[in-house]
């Protein structure tokens, strides 16, 4: 009878031992998981890195936005009254050449442009010497006689600075084109001067 005790008692232990096994053995998958979890979670951890690399492109685009605030760049420069006056532009298209000037106001203590004091020049006053030729050239002018200038005062004879306006403002006049066996001339402005060798762009 003992024996039969023992035997029932023992078998009852053997079985909760295989019982107990059975359960431990699918912890190990568990922490298998649990140990590979951190190496899938490194790719998202580098992921703000990657999403943060646009910005150096953001910067690029403002550049240009930059560049716009950089002075004139004047072929030369006088000055006339309180005005700043910058030759910018003598461009040949076509047959006819542009001549483009920028007069800058002067400015303030803050460094902020001012009024001053407007400005009218006489259209009839300005033409260019060819400095190859010694020939005088006029400015055009349309089948009406209007002079191809701007701004023109009410009249069509002047071109204009106005004073209330508190930022450089551009002067642009047309002639007909010098042949391109004159490389420079010279361009009179009335009342400011003349602005001599000037480079003729094409």
């Amino acid at each position: 009878m003992r024996l039969q005790i023992l035997a029932v008692f023992t078998l009852t232990a053997l079985a909760g031992l295989a019982a107990c096994q059975k359960e431990e053995t699918p912890a190990a998958p568990a922490q298998q998981a649990q140990q590979q979890a951190p190496a899938q979670t490194e790719p998202a951890a580098q992921a703000p890195q990657q999403a943060a690399a646009p910005t150096s492109g953001e910067s690029l685009i403002r550049e240009p936005v930059a560049a716009q605030s950089q002075p004139v760049q004047a072929i030369q420069t006088k000055t006339f009254g309180e005005f700043t006056i910058h030759l910018t532009k003598a461009k040949v298209i076509g047959q006819i050449l542009s001549v483009e000037f920028i007069a800058v106001p002067p400015k303030d203590a803050n460094g902020e442009y001012k009024s001053a004091a407007g400005e009218y020049f006489p259209l009839k006053d300005f033409d260019y010497i060819d400095e190859t030729t010694s020939k005088k050239v006029t400015l055009l002018q349309d089948e009406n006689g209007k002079y191809m200038a701007n701004p023109l005062d009410d009249d069509g004879k002047r071109v204009r600075i106005l004073n209330y306006k508190k930022y450089p403002q551009a002067l642009t006049l047309k002639f007909p084109a010098p042949p391109t066996t004159s490389p420079t001339i010279t361009i009179d402005f009335p009342e400011v001067g003349s602005f001599e060798s000037v480079p003729v762009s094409r």
